[in-house]
């Protein structure tokens, strides 16, 4: 498995969601980009607004996708995600992404993503350094501005560590 890096932190979820809302970041975002598709098959980036989604989008990022096959471009990333890594991944390629850390570990199944055109969750674990134990779990959800092309994907990913009391 992969290293995180120290800046990696145990994430709480919960206290501040409604009682009965869904906790799991995954499925709210899964059902808000549900939401926007409306009777489309994919929903269009004009139709995402950070503040009707304040509890998810620190954790969230936007990936541009060329028609002409060049690189993916990170083209936002939320706060709590950005805090995990060294330097700014915006507007720069995908490839960028330092492996190992949450924003490299969200995008691993992109290219299913593109090739299925539909959303894919997954999760998974990797180590920091030290040796901590960390669970995550990312979205990716396609996107169009046309209608039509995939143009993008906005994506989620969250974690938590595991000390090795909760073994």
């Amino acid at each position: 498995m992969k290293d995180a890096p120290a800046g990696t932190a145990r994430t709480e979820i919960g206290e501040e969601l409604p009682q009965g809302m869904e906790r799991r970041l995954v499925l709210r975002l899964l059902a808000h980009w549900r939401q926007l598709c409306d009777d489309r098959e994919f929903p269009s980036f004009a139709d995402v607004d950070p503040d009707d989604m304040a509890d998810m989008w620190p954790h969230c990022f936007v990936i541009e996708i060329f028609e002409d096959d060049s690189e993916p471009v990170f083209r936002a990333l939320g706060d709590d995600l950005a805090a995990t890594i060294d330097d700014s991944l915006i507007d720069q390629g995908i490839t960028i992404a330092e492996e190992g850390t949450l924003p490299s570990v969200a995008i691993t199944f992109l290219a299913e993503v593109l090739r299925k055109g539909v959303p894919v969750s997954r999760g998974d674990e990797f180590f920091k350094p030290d040796g901590t134990q960390v669970l995550y779990r990312s979205i990716l959800l396609p996107m169009s501005d046309d209608g039509d092309r995939i143009s993008g994907i906005l994506g989620a990913v969250n974690c938590r560590e595991v000390s090795p009391e909760d073994h």
